[in-house]
């Protein structure tokens, strides 16, 4: 029988119920050939329906839309149709808004564990595994105390996914893994064998560990791939899949399904690190209250450090780094697996030009959860008396946490970076800030976003005192520290009015330092801040 077959037969091969472990990472790596023949398929004859959805960070456009479900075209968006998925196993839908409007009004049952939970449950699948023991995910919304990862009425329904297991006096969380007998792929080549190889790919994501747990459950694996290449052409090193772990394998008919990322129309070698291209990675940014926030963040570098940066407003403080000139010294790794290079943005994202070496996305979180990381600068949308952070849920939007748990919870030193208030059209309360050039001036100003209490916890303040870590919050005109009794203020912005624009825009009073400090002048400033030499005297610590 050969493995390369049609996209209509490789499809025919997939029962109802049954379970399906999906590749890709968010705009990378999405077999969306294979998405579009699973959704077609159940266009015509009504199958295979009530499957189950298992993946990490589900690839889609980011496209979002006045009308829900209109406008989702990429990904795993394609999987729509109600009826075709009857539960969802994933770390994040930020990507995929589609799906998340379904998990919204409940057509989905939805579990969302932290996404490097995800990774490893694939591995323990494949290695025929119950599950993983792990900390992480404590006192968030995974511990079962709390949500136990279910994000809809549905799911809390249909039973637990995680437990609450104490070990040598020690809490721990025991996650299931999730059964598994197909999965998709994408690969850049295949063989005339069946190999397959991820040369041409921005990352190295859960194939192979999804395409054991397949083989290994009696499944199928089913790889989409850019072309074929004659027998023995591959160099071992680039196979990514032996033959005998693939089933069946479909050649893309759209070179635009094949392309490295949503942002990208050709192959670009320096996001798959086969080759590395001089200049134009990393463009400076332009004088806004994200770069203020991100030149605060970026005075926090060390020498001889490794940091992650999230997506969103940390992702600027790769740029202020290299435009001041401390880059070198420091390593950024990507939960996608690059580490070192310069971290993409948007539909690029988690692409990195010109990393220094790619690890698979799940050693990468192994490596995390031993506390490879000196430092990470993360998003913080909603932040509460305790000092909590909600990235995951809001006012009834299903979104998930990716990565975000496993980063933050292992990590030394964590920063939290975000606009001190929330835009809100709807109330009139939009913010109007303008950067004099030495602080700010608040013309008018946003929604509250420091509240009294979080809709649900993805960062969890009394983890991070119960383990040390060292917490700071970052904003365009306040930051703050994490202490015991909650958010201490220690810096103000140049020009604004401590009573008017920081504690009268938060539903409590945080502790004001007795040693409050106004923040630097040079971070409202047009001209390179010089930080360069400051940060190189501290050195690691």
């Amino acid at each position: 029988m050969s493995k390369f077959v049609s996209l209509e037969e490789a499809m025919s091969h997939i029962g109802d119920g049954a379970c399906v472990v999906s590749g890709g990472f968010g705009s990378l790596g999405s077999p969306e050939e294979l998405y579009s023949g699973l959704a077609e398929r159940y266009e015509r004859e009504g199958h295979p329906k009530n499957i189950t959805f298992v993946c990490g960070i589900v690839p889609g456009d980011k496209t979002d839309s006045l009308e829900p479900y209109k406008g989702f075209n990429l990904g795993a968006n394609k999987l729509r149709a109600e009826g075709l998925i009857g539960r969802l196993w994933v770390g994040n839908l930020t990507d995929a808004h589609a799906l998340a409007y379904m998990v919204d009004e409940d057509k989905i049952p939805c579990y969302m564990p932290p996404m490097g939970v995800m990774c490893n449950l694939i591995r323990c699948a494949a290695a025929r595994r119950p599950g993983l023991l792990t900390k992480v995910g404590l006192h968030t919304f995974a511990d079962p105390r709390n949500e136990g990862c279910a994000f809809n009425p549905s799911a809390r329904k249909m039973g637990k996914v995680v437990e609450l297991i104490n070990v040598d006096g020690e809490e721990y969380l025991l996650y299931k893994a999730p059964p598994s007998n197909v999965c998709f792929i994408r690969a850049t080549f295949a063989d005339e064998d069946g190999n397959l190889s991820m040369s041409h790919e921005g990352y190295i994501g859960t194939e192979l560990e999804a395409a054991v747990a397949a083989h290994n459950g009696g499944g199928i694996v089913i790889a989409q791939v850019e072309s074929v290449v004659p027998r023995n052409s591959l160099r071992t090193r680039d196979i990514r899949i032996h033959n005998k772990l693939v089933d069946y394998i479909v050649v893309a008919k759209d070179p635009m399904n094949s392309r490295q990322c949503y942002a990208t129309t050709k192959y670009r070698p320096e996001l798959s690190g086969e080759q590395k291209l001089a200049g134009g990675a990393t463009k400076v940014l332009p004088m806004s209250i994200r770069k203020v926030i991100a030149r605060r963040a970026a005075m926090e570098l060390r020498p001889g450090i490794i940091i992650n940066l999230g997506s969103g407003m940390p992702s600027g403080i790769g740029s202020v780094a290299v435009e001041e000139g401390v880059s070198d010294g420091v390593t950024c790794s990507v939960e996608s697996g690059p580490m070192g290079g310069q971290v993409q943005e948007g539909l690029s994202f988690p692409g990195v030009a010109n990393a220094e070496c790619m690890f698979s996305q799940t050693d990468t979180i192994d490596m995390y959860d031993g506390g490879m990381l000196d430092m990470c600068f993360l998003g913080g949308a909603e932040i509460d008396e305790s000092g909590n952070v909600n990235v995951s849920y809001f006012g009834g939007r299903c979104i998930g946490a990716g990565g975000y748990i496993d980063i933050s919870q292992n990590t030394k030193k964590v920063y939290l970076m975000g606009s001190f208030t929330v835009n809100n059209k709807e109330k009139g309360l939009v913010a109007d800030i303008e950067i004099t050039g030495s602080g700010l001036n608040i013309k008018s100003d946003g929604d509250v976003k420091f509240v009294k209490k979080v809709q649900q916890v993805t960062f969890s303040a009394d983890y991070a005192r119960e383990i040390g870590q060292e917490v700071m919050y970052i904003t365009e005109r306040a930051v703050f520290r994490l202490v015991k009794g909650g958010l201490e203020l220690v810096e103000i912005a140049p020009g604004v009015d401590l009573e008017k624009d920081v504690l009268g825009k938060m539903d409590f009073r945080p502790i004001v330092s007795p040693d409050l400090k106004l923040m630097d002048a040079r971070l409202f400033n047009e001209a390179v801040m010089g930080i360069r030499d400051e940060i190189l005297q501290r050195g690691a610590d």
